[in-house]
């Protein structure tokens, strides 16, 4: 599946430094619906909190609208 189509990539990545970091990624769409950027957070595996995550993407996909807003009237 597509990160259009998902809505973005979730999981955990591993850094080359053995450091685990958890990553959440909304797009940021125009227009047309295109996914020209994306916005995401991440943070060391150690502040990693579960229970945090659906706030986390709320607050990433809220932040997306207001640009997407932004984008649509030309500011």
């Amino acid at each position: 599946m597509r990160i259009a189509e998902s809505g973005g990539p979730r999981g955990q990545a591993a850094q080359d430094t053995g450091f685990i970091a958890s990553v959440e990624c909304v797009p940021v769409r125009d227009r047309d619906g295109t996914a020209p950027a994306g916005l995401s957070v991440s943070m060391p595996g150690v502040r990693y909190e579960p229970r945090r995550l659906q706030a986390l993407v709320a607050t990433l996909e809220a932040a997306a609208h207001a640009l997407e807003d932004g984008l649509s009237d030309g500011t």
